[in-house]
C-alpha cells in the first residue's frame, strides 16, 4: 500500500541533515565509558562527557541495520515480521496504574501484571507481548525484571520484551529468557527479546540505558532505540526541531548499537509529542502526536530501517468517547505512513499513566480495524465481479449469489467487540455500551485461560535461575 506523506523528500533530507550537525557539532552526552571507548576507537571525537559523531560514522552505522528481522515466540505461530514493510502491535508498556469498571483506578500488582499477559496472549490483533503491561508495585524492585521475563514466558506463547536497567540486568534477562529457547547459542541468529533502552532527551544517554544497549547488541537481540521528547520542554516547540533532537538522539544509539554488533537488529522509536501547556504536562492523545508518528515513519523509509511509532494513545482518564477517538487517530498514524512497530497499540489511558482493562479489549478491535484498512484490496478480473454484476443485473439482489457466500469472510472484517445489532436486538442484550461489552470480554478471557503450557523443566530452570540471583 502506498504510504501517506505528510512531507516531501526534500524536507526529509533537511531533517536528516539538521540532525547530522547536531550530532556532529553540538554532540551528546554519554557518561557510560565502555560506550564511550568503543565510540572513540570507531573515530567519534570525546570532549569530557560530551560525544561528537562525524557524519560518515552515522550513515555508515544506518546502513548496517537490517531492514527486516523475525521475533520468535515460544509457538513458531506467534513469529513475527519486523520489517519496512510491514507493522505488527505490541501492549501497554510502563503504566504504574490499571483501572477497570469494577475497581476504578489503582497501583497495578503482580496479579494484575499476570491478567494482562493472559489477555493479550488470546487478543488475535497483537502480536507481541511488552515488558511492562502494568507495573508490579507489589513485587520488590530489585526482583520485577525478573519476576516479568518469568511470567511472560509462562503465560504467554507470543515474542516479547525484556529489560533495560543496566548492563548486567540486560544480561541476565536475556540469559534467563534464552533458557525457553535453548540457550544463548540458539537465540543469536533467531531473537527472541526486544529492548527498549530510552535516551535521556535531550541529547544525553543515562548509564544503565547505553549498558543495556550495548548488552542487547553483544547478544544479538534486537533493540528499539527510543526518544520521548516533549515539544517545547525537552526539544524545540516547532515539530521538525522535535523530531531533528530525538533524530539525532535515536542515530547516537544506532551507531552505538552497530559498533558493538554490526547488523545487529534495531527499531528506530521515537515517541515525541507536544506539552500541554495550561499545566506543562505530556500531552499523548494529541494531533501533533500523530503529526510526529509521520514524520518518524518518513524517515524510517528514507533510512529503510524498522520504525516503533506511538500506539493507541489517549490523555482520556476512563474508556469513553475521547479514549476511542485519540487511540484510533493516534494508531492509524503510524501504519499509514510507514510505521512498523506500534507499542502501546491497546490499553493506554492517563497520558502512560494507566493501563485499562476494558481499553484493551477495546482497543485491539481498533487495531483490527487499522489492519483490514492497511490490508487494502486486490484488483482483478474476480474481485471486478463484472459478470457478477451482469448475471445479477439491474435492482437484482447479490445477498445469496455464490461470489457473495465464496468472499465475504475475508473481504469483510468482523467485529470482536463493536455493535451492529439492531437498537431491538441491542435493548434485549442489555443495552451495553462498548465500555461494558469489553468488561465482559476480559472476564471471559481470563476464565477459559486455562494451564500455562511453558515446559515444566524449564519453568524450573527459570525459578533456580531467578533464585540464584538472590
Amino acid at each position: 500500500m502506498q504510504k501517506f506523506q505528510l512531507l516531501t523528500q526534500n524536507d526529509i533530507e533537511k531533517i536528516h541533515e539538521n540532525s547530522l550537525r547536531i550530532l556532529e557539532n553540538i554532540g551528546v552526552v554519554i557518561t557510560y565509558q565502555p560506550a564511550k571507548d568503543a565510540l572513540e576507537k570507531a573515530g567519534a571525537k570525546i570532549d569530557g562527557n560530551i560525544v561528537r559523531f562525524p557524519g560518515k560514522m552515522v550513515e555508515d552505522a544506518i546502513k548496517l541495520c537490517p531492514s527486516s528481522f523475525t521475533m520468535y515466540g515460544r509457538n513458531s505461530k506467534y513469529n513475527a515480521e519486523i520489517s519496512t514493510g510491514n507493522t505488527v502491535y505490541a501492549g501497554p508498556n510502563c503504566s504504574s496504574n490499571v483501572s477497570d469498571l469494577d475497581h476504578g483506578r489503582r497501583p497495578s500488582t503482580m496479579e494484575d501484571f499476570i491478567n494482562f499477559i493472559k489477555i493479550i496472549d488470546r487478543l488475535e490483533n497483537v502480536d507481541i507481548q511488552s515488558q511492562i503491561p502494568c507495573e508490579p508495585n507489589d513485587v520488590p524492585v530489585e526482583r520485577r525484571p525478573y519476576e516479568m521475563v518469568y511470567n511472560t514466558l509462562k503465560y504467554s506463547e507470543k515474542p516479547f520484551m525484556g529489560s533495560s536497567l543496566g548492563y548486567d540486568n540486560a544480561k541476565q534477562c536475556i540469559e534467563m529468557a534464552s533458557l525457553a529457547f535453548g540457550g544463548l547459542d540458539a537465540i543469536r541468529e533467531k531473537p527472541i527479546i526486544v529492548s527498549i533502552p530510552c535516551t535521556l532527551t535531550p541529547l544525553a544517554y543515562a548509564d544503565n540505558m547505553m549498558g543495556a544497549l550495548m548488552a542487547y547488541a553483544e547478544t544479538r537481540q534486537p533493540q528499539m532505540i527510543n526518544s520521548l521528547s516533549i515539544a517545547g520542554v525537552s526539544a524545540p516547540t516547532t515539530l521538525v526541531g522535535l523530531v531533528s533532537v530525538q533524530n539525532a538522539e535515536v542515530l547516537a544509539g544506532i551507531v552505538v548499537a552497530q559498533t558493538v554488533s554490526p547488523g545487529t537488529p534495531v527499531i528506530y522509536a521515537a515517541a515525541g509529542s507536544n506539552c500541554e501547556m495550561s499545566n506543562a504536562m505530556l500531552s499523548i492523545g494529541s494531533p501533533e502526536d500523530a503529526v510526529i508518528s509521520i514524520i518518524n515513519g518518513q524517515l524510517c523509509q528514507y533510512y529503510q530501517i524498522p520504525c516503533r511509532t506511538s500506539g493507541a494513545l489517549s490523555d482520556s482518564k476512563v474508556p469513553d468517547a475521547q479514549a476511542g477517538y485519540e487511540a484510533a487517530l493516534t494508531l492509524m498514524a503510524g501504519p499509514i505512513s510507514g510505521g512498523n512497530f506500534m507499542l502501546h497499540a491497546v490499553g493506554i489511558l492517563d497520558s502512560y499513566n494507566t493501563a485499562s482493562y476494558e481499553q484493551l479489549i477495546i482497543d485491539n478491535e481498533i487495531v483490527g480495524y487499522v489492519k483490514r484498512i492497511m490490508r487494502g484490496v486486490t484488483v482483478d478480473e474476480e474481485s471486478l465481479a463484472y459478470d457478477v454484476i451482469e448475471e445479477v443485473g439491474p435492482q437484482g439482489n447479490f445477498l445469496i449469489h455464490e461470489h457473495t457466500l465464496e468472499h465475504f469472510r475475508d473481504e469483510f472484517y468482523r467485529p470482536t467487540l463493536s455493535d451492529r445489532l439492531t437498537p431491538g436486538q441491542w435493548e434485549e442484550k442489555g443495552s451495553l455500551t462498548a465500555a461494558q461489552r469489553a468488561n465482559a470480554k476480559w472476564k471471559k478471557i481470563l476464565a477459559e485461560y486455562g494451564e500455562s503450557t511453558l515446559d515444566s523443566q524449564v519453568d524450573k530452570d527459570l525459578k533456580k535461575y531467578m533464585e540464584n540471583l538472590f
